[in-house]
């Protein structure tokens, strides 16, 4: 049977709002979104990916949310009950989000093949949210379902492109969790707050063109990601998901406590570069000091913390 080539209209018009400039999806209208979230636990990639699915639903696709948690259908309805039940909600579309319970690889298998199935079949768009991807695939095991999901999830990203097939994956760390093909084939990246230093040699080649580093990563607040598109860099706070703010805990938002004394401020400065350090200059720490409300005592503190890091380096 002879197919048209694609053409992913729908992508033309489409947008995402993830808390910083407008992601217009007709830049990926020839390759398709496959976004990758990565950050420990309690950082807001699943809210990311519930915002995505969301917004994508309201413009044309049907979201899949592949749950391991069974957490998802107090917020969007009961887990479809069977991959046979999957493909004939796939069909009709009448459900805009459509949550599957598969607790670990050998349950998803089967529902991913009927995902890749009704891509083929009715190449329409859809959108897979994965949830805590590293259950489902491996840069090397291939035990316990494992090895079959993988190749599933490849083909999402490697076939998707032609199918109307988009998808998003969480993982805990950039490296070692996810398989090589996921990364090879990602174009929306989006990292969390870095708590372990060695997870940086594996982020560094990411924001090599950028002024970015470790500390910058490491001061990232819950729901704040550096946002890699294809226009760069960016900074985002995402909002949370509708579904989510209807049964999350109201919570004052944490901020993280500025140096204070000058042992704070000098183990603050042993962690920059020299290129930081540098372009402190007195008109910039003036700005700084103001935008940040720091007191007289913090800046006066800092000020000789700076001068004694720079002259040490000197």
């Amino acid at each position: 049977m002879s197919r048209d080539v694609i053409n992913r209209t729908e992508m033309i018009g489409a947008t995402l709002e993830l808390g910083g400039p407008t992601i217009e999806l007709a830049e990926y209208a020839t390759t398709g979104l496959l976004a990758v979230a990565v950050g420990p636990r309690g950082q807001g990639k699943t809210n990311a990916g519930l915002l995505i699915a969301e917004q994508l639903a309201k413009q044309g696709w049907v979201s899949v949310l592949i749950d391991p948690e069974g957490e998802l259908e107090s917020m969007y309805g009961a887990a479809v009950k069977s991959p046979a039940d999957l493909a004939k909600k796939l069909a009709s579309r009448k459900i805009p989000i459509l949550v599957v319970y598969a607790k670990d690889a050998e349950d998803f298998v089967p529902y991913g093949q009927t995902i890749l199935d009704a891509a083929e079949e009715h190449r329409k768009p859809i959108f897979v949210m994965v949830d805590e991807g590293q259950l489902f695939t491996s840069p090397r095991r291939r035990s316990d379902g494992i090895g079959n999901s993988a190749d599933t999830l490849n083909q999402f990203a490697e076939r998707g492109r032609k199918r109307s097939l988009d998808l998003f994956v969480t993982a805990h760390r950039y490296t070692g969790t996810l398989h090589r093909s996921l990364f090879s084939n990602k174009n929306l990246t989006l990292v969390g707050c870095q708590e372990d230093p060695t997870a940086w040699a594996g982020l560094a080649p990411q924001f090599k063109a950028s002024r970015i580093d470790y500390s910058d990563l490491n001061a990232l607040g819950p729901g704040e990601f550096f946002c890699l598109s294809r226009r760069g860099v960016e900074k985002v706070r995402m909002p949370m998901a509708e579904a989510l703010a209807k049964v999350a805990p109201k919570a004052a938002s944490i901020k993280r406590t500025l140096p204070a004394t000058f042992s704070e401020w000098d183990r603050a400065m042993r962690d920059m570069t020299d290129e930081r350090l540098q372009a402190l200059t007195p008109t910039v720490v003036e700005l700084l000091s103001a935008v940040a409300g720091l007191s007289p005592q913090q800046v006066l503190a800092g000020g000789h913390a700076l001068a004694d890091e720079l002259e040490a380096r000197a």
